[in-house]
């Protein structure tokens, strides 16, 4: 089993031994770290499986390795991660994730490049570019309703090439000139209708709204409004509906009719 770093030997394996590791001998460790967490013992073969090379190269680099005090390898033993080659695999292993994370799940990179990329790029990276990945990553995770809209924006606009209604210009010009191309549904008129562009308020506000089918694209027609604006009735994808002037409020329009 591998032994798990302490603080005084990750700082110094990210000091001293990260600067002196190739490409390759960074692969070896994390393809060590990997296999230890799939398997109780790590052997010759099962590296030299993992990375699809030699067992003469897994022997060669484990000789290495062993002298950079980073692994524990006896001849025909099993393979063991020192403290200091721990912490060192970690790291690598911690970026590799990131790095697949940011190419797969945001930008849309298929699984197999995303997985190219990230071997290739998680040598030369730097550790305060990775953590900044790490904390767009999780503020993208958190997101309380899901996948955020501006990067289904971005997803649509990387797939076809073409912005999305939410993200083109707030005016166009007509014969009468330019005027304003966007509004807010409360301000519609009676009659009028609107193409939603993006919703914004409170999240349980948008949640409430995107559950009633008020989704950016969607056509809405104003019906009616009570004597003092609140409530407004609209039209929907075929439905009525009934909305607060809060609620309404929170949505922008193209104005369409």
């Amino acid at each position: 089993m591998l032994a798990r770093p302490n603080k005084e030997w990750r700082s110094y394996a990210k000091g001293e031994c990260m600067d002196t590791l190739t490409a390759s001998l960074e692969d070896y460790l994390e393809a060590i770290w990997v296999t230890n967490l799939r398997e109780k013992v790590v052997r010759v073969k099962d590296i030299a499986k993992f990375l699809n090379v030699k067992t003469a190269s897994v022997v060669g680099a484990m000789k290495t390795l062993t002298q950079k005090k980073l692994v524990v390898h006896e001849r025909y033993g099993y393979i063991q991660l020192t403290q200091q080659g721990a912490a060192v695999a970690s790291e690598i292993y911690d970026r590799h994730k990131t790095l697949y994370k940011f190419f797969h799940e945001i930008l849309g990179v298929d699984s197999k490049t995303a997985a190219g990329d990230a071997c290739q790029i998680e040598h030369y990276i730097d550790k305060k570019t990775a953590a900044k990945m790490v904390k767009f990553i999780k503020f993208v995770e958190d997101c309380p309703e899901g996948e955020p809209l501006w990067l289904s924006n971005f997803h649509h606009y990387a797939k076809t090439g073409s912005r999305p209604e939410p993200c083109i210009g707030r005016e166009r010009v007509t014969e009468q000139g330019t005027i304003p191309r966007s509004s807010k549904l409360s301000s519609l008129k009676v009659g009028s209708k609107g193409r939603v562009l993006q919703i914004d308020g409170e999240p349980s506000i948008k949640r409430r709204l995107l559950d009633m089918g008020i989704v950016p694209g969607a056509e809405v027609k104003v019906e009616k409004t009570a004597p003092f604006g609140d409530p407004i009735d609209i039209v929907v994808k075929g439905y009525h509906l009934s909305l607060r002037r809060k609620e309404a409020s929170a949505v922008t329009v193209e104005v369409v009719e």
